[in-house]
């Protein structure tokens, strides 16, 4: 088996059917060579019956629990030799995966993430204006849905972070993810700007309180993986100078929301820099 696609839902069936019919349209791979693993904490497995029928699908049911547990809960029944995390609504271009396989099968690389776009062609995040090596000093394009990985069995995701954390440490996980294999197992990872993954971005449809919370989730998540892997004293300098800044500016110009952003972007980080997991975790 080729790539192992690790997907974790709870209740998005027509998002779902999107990424179905972006895993279908792919171009010049062949199908009996992915696996698809559904970490399915909803009823969605009825959404995978137009799934191309080469692929093998793989459904394990779940309660629900956090992003990292239910990823974790797939890693032991992988059977590729690449593994993607995509996110139950994201979507592929139809020659994401070819040009995935031309870095990972050249073995130079054993990670290489791609840019993120949104509906309307916008990036998702800040992405680099061209091709990069990636590393535990330059971490850019680190977000789980454009990575995809040379797998190792023995490497798991940190359960006390992600989506769903208990102590709220809402982000990271698949930076620090990514960054373990890069120390602990030597691996090479590149960015490419010519693979391309769908991501919607969906603010504008949550209420302002909903938004702050989120931010501040995220941005513990951020303080955390500082801490973690032991960033310089600079780089965690200017990752909360940044947003305090902010919020002292936005709040001086009478932008009250990016301020009040800002604020609990601060906040998150700095808490997260300096929470320590309980012994008994």
């Amino acid at each position: 088996m080729k790539m192992t696609l690790v997907l974790t839902s709870q209740n998005r069936t027509e998002e779902l059917r999107r990424f179905v019919c972006s895993l279908n349209n792919q171009k010049d791979i062949d199908f009996s060579q992915l696996q698809l693993i559904l970490v399915d904490q909803g009823n969605n497995e009825f959404v995978f019956e137009n799934l191309n029928c080469l692929i093998k699908l793989d459904c394990i049911k779940s309660g629900q629990c956090s992003l990292s547990h239910a990823r974790n809960i797939a890693l032991p029944h992988v059977e590729g030799k690449y593994v993607c995390f995509p996110d139950d609504d994201c979507w592929y271009e139809s020659d994401t995966l070819s040009r995935v396989y031309s870095i990972l099968d050249q073995e130079r690389y054993q990670i290489v993430s791609g840019k993120g776009l949104n509906e309307k062609g916008l990036p998702t995040s800040v992405f680099p204006k061209e091709n990069s090596v990636i590393s535990s000093t330059h971490r850019c394009a680190a977000i789980s849905y454009t990575l995809f990985f040379k797998f190792v069995p023995d490497v798991f995701f940190d359960e006390n972070m992600g989506v769903g954390s208990k102590y709220n440490i809402g982000a990271g996980e698949e930076t620090d993810y990514l960054l373990t294999l890069i120390e602990k197992k030597n691996y090479n990872a590149y960015y490419d700007t010519n693979i391309i993954v769908h991501h919607p971005i969906q603010e504008d449809t949550y209420d302002k309180p909903y938004l702050l919370k989120k931010f501040y989730s995220y941005s513990r998540g951020g303080g955390y993986l500082m801490q973690k892997h032991n960033f310089t004293f600079m780089y965690k300098i200017k990752q909360l100078g940044r947003p305090l800044v902010g919020s002292i500016f936005f709040f001086l110009t009478g932008n009250i929301f990016r301020s009040q952003k800002s604020f609990f972007m601060f906040k998150g980080k700095l808490e997260g820099l300096f929470f320590k997991i309980p012994s008994d975790t």
